[in-house]
């Protein structure tokens, strides 16, 4: 089983019975910050403030924030180097995309993914089946480019994020300019949800309540 709690925007905590992450931190951008959260694994796909909040988690968790392939308490983590804009990062820089293994799954977040992904990038990534990918454009990619993304990697459970909310203190696109490409969606009343076996049956877009 797998744990998901959204905290608004690109911040996650994802657990099983041995082992818990979180992935981009954010400061003060208008969602309330956590308190005395913890994690073992802190995942920080670039360092913008409202994704590198370190300070922000506490249990002195391992920092993974720079390329490579790792493996900790038993997690397998494989990052891919991306670009935050669509003119190799001339504008914001590199992104990393953070692939791990919980319970058996393969779970990928984008981070601010700023560009299609090249076929090679595809092939490379393989298999996935939870996507964590942004939809608001402006500073990442838009609706569409997320949609195209999700064809190409077929996730089972797509979970958008960095997108607009009454919380939010800058302006994005709405999620709904994404989920019109779908016909399965799953709207939680909870910040947070548990996975299952029967969870992967099909594929579903899950839109979380940060709150």
């Amino acid at each position: 089983m797998i744990n998901i709690e959204w905290f608004g925007h690109s911040m996650w905590k994802i657990w099983d019975e041995s082992v818990s992450i979180v992935i981009d931190p954010f400061g003060d951008i208008g969602y309330d910050m956590p308190q005395n959260l913890s994690a073992d694994i802190l995942l920080v796909t670039h360092p913008h403030h409202d994704h590198s909040n370190i300070s922000l988690i506490k249990g002195d968790p391992k920092l993974i924030a720079v390329d490579g392939k790792y493996k900790v308490k038993g997690v397998p983590i494989e990052t891919f180097p991306v670009w935050h804009d669509e003119e190799k990062g001339k504008q914001r820089g590199q992104n990393l995309l953070m692939k791990f293994e919980l319970a058996g799954k393969k779970l990928l977040h984008c981070g601010d993914l700023g560009h299609m992904l090249s076929d090679e990038l595809i092939t490379k990534i393989g298999k996935i089946d939870v996507l964590f990918i942004p939809v608001g454009g402006k500073f990442t990619i838009d609706a569409k480019t997320g949609y195209k993304i999700c064809q190409r990697l077929q996730p089972k459970l797509i979970f958008p994020m960095h997108y607009n909310t009454k919380a939010l203190d800058f302006e994005l696109d709405e999620v709904d300019n994404f989920t019109q490409y779908f016909q399965n969606i799953v709207r939680t009343k909870s910040k947070k949800i548990k996975l299952r076996e029967e969870d992967f049956s099909e594929q579903r877009i899950v839109l979380m309540n940060y709150e």
